[in-house]
């Protein structure tokens, strides 16, 4: 990755997590209302420098919204950790998503990476790549799930500071995964496709 490339991921996650980290520090000072308050306000900044800047601009939109949405959680239920309610519905449905795609037989890695890392339609006939995306897909409902049980845990214990901070991390946690699962797809993939070509001769 450029340095250019690093800083460019470095202020998106800081983006990303700053309404979270402003609620969690307004609410210790001022209490949930103004936490609520703060970490919307920060959220629409957020938007604002990325519509300015045209970075992300999708991305931001739905972070914004999220943001917003979690503050109100938060303000209706009256407790701190509803501000983490939403959040939860992210690895719990990925969890579901993976589940799902295993039962049918379509590996939910390979319907979202197989064609954006070149890989040939009929990757489920091909035992190689089905069994790669199948084994992928499986890492990535443990991954969902840990981090759901791990929420969950956190949010029934009340302690904010560190649904917080899980919070913050799973931003670039979940860049990282989806990195890596590109990168072995796409050699998984080459490979595949280089010992075809091999046969074919």
């Amino acid at each position: 990755m450029t340095t250019s490339r690093a800083a460019s991921a470095a202020t998106a996650t800081a983006a990303a997590g700053a309404p979270t980290l402003v609620f969690l520090t307004a609410n210790g000072i001022g209490g949930l209302r103004f936490a609520s308050g703060a970490a919307t306000v920060t959220a629409v900044l957020v938007l604002a420098w990325r519509l300015r800047a045209r970075r992300q601009v999708r991305h931001a939109v739905v972070g914004a919204l999220l943001a917003t949405a979690c503050a109100t959680v938060a303000a209706w239920t009256g407790q701190a950790r509803g501000f983490f309610l939403l959040p939860m519905l992210i690895p719990a449905a990925a969890t579901a998503a993976c589940l799902l795609s295993l039962a049918a037989g379509r590996p939910l890695a390979g319907l979202v990476t197989n064609k954006i890392v070149g890989g040939p339609p009929g990757w489920r006939s091909n035992r190689v790549l089905h069994r790669f995306y199948a084994v992928s897909t499986v890492v990535i409902a443990l991954v969902s799930f840990v981090s759901l049980a791990a929420q969950l845990a956190l949010y029934l214990w009340s302690d904010v500071a560190w649904l917080g901070l899980l919070h913050i991390l799973m931003a670039p946690s979940w860049a990282a995964v989806t990195a890596l699962s590109m990168l072995l797809a796409r050699r998984t993939v080459t490979r595949e496709r280089h010992a075809a070509e091999t046969d074919a001769c």
